[in-house]
């Protein structure tokens, strides 16, 4: 076998391990997320039973416990997501979103997190904008930069602002943590990357990859504006109506 096609070959079968461990990661995750479900539904009931009682520790254990159980989910979703985008597989249900009832369900979501950091959460919202998307990508979207906004910020607030530029949606979270080198800002977006000022963070390096990829599937953007010492933006654009064009037929 010539040198060639030992490289063709070697290729191949890096190829094949790839699409191995793509096909391992989606059924890992599928697997570990549907039980939770069930874990959620059970835990949200006996948060609801608890109120009544007056208990407010066992109530707050309970809110703990449920907010761990939806990390728990976001990060086999995550894993779910990767594995499907890397096979090229996006597949998008486009329907009506309210965008502002996303954001202020992703800061409620994210209160508790925020709150152990000392980081207030400032939203800069219309009461209502209505696009076209797939709803869990902008849930996806928004909960990845509102968690990096928290993570990263320095326990300072963390700025969200939300508007429509005419046929387009522009979306802003911004922090006040140590910010980003500049040599480091188009590296974020990669896989496995986790680069802020040096700092070691828990997590699989894929957010900002992933809003990226789910973004671009939408037809929008997101940019970074960060200088060192002077915290970070992160703005997306997107579409109002990202509903795929039909093809002009001749």
């Amino acid at each position: 076998m010539t040198p060639e096609e030992q490289l063709r070959a070697r290729v191949v079968e890096l190829e094949e391990a790839v699409r191995a461990r793509d096909a391992f990661l989606a059924i890992a995750a599928h697997e570990l997320r549907n039980p939770m479900y069930a874990l959620s539904l059970l835990l949200d009931s006996a948060h609801r039973m608890a109120k009544p009682t007056g208990n407010e520790e066992l109530v707050r254990a309970l809110k703990r416990a449920t907010l761990a159980l939806q990390r728990y989910v976001e990060r086999a979703t995550t894993l779910l997501d990767v594995s499907r985008l890397n096979a090229g597989q996006v597949d998008l249900h486009i329907e009506p979103v309210d965008l502002s009832e996303v954001v202020r369900q992703a800061a409620e979501g994210y209160a508790a997190e925020a709150a152990h950091t000392k980081a207030m959460i400032r939203l800069a919202l219309p009461d209502r904008l209505q696009g076209w998307w797939d709803r869990l990508a902008m849930e996806q979207i928004v909960g990845n930069l509102l968690s990096n906004g928290i993570k990263y910020g320095a326990g300072n607030p963390v700025d969200v602002t939300l508007a429509q530029e005419n046929d387009e949606v522009c979306l802003s979270v911004r922090d006040h943590g140590p910010g980003i080198p500049v040599e480091a800002q188009e590296r974020i977006f990669g896989q496995f990357e986790q680069v802020v000022s040096g700092q070691t963070r828990a997590g699989f390096g894929v957010g900002l990859w992933l809003v990226r990829s789910l973004l671009q599937a939408h037809g929008g953007s997101i940019d970074v504006d960060s200088r060192p010492g002077e915290g970070s933006t992160f703005t997306v654009r997107l579409p109002l109506d990202a509903t795929p064009k039909e093809p002009r037929t001749s």
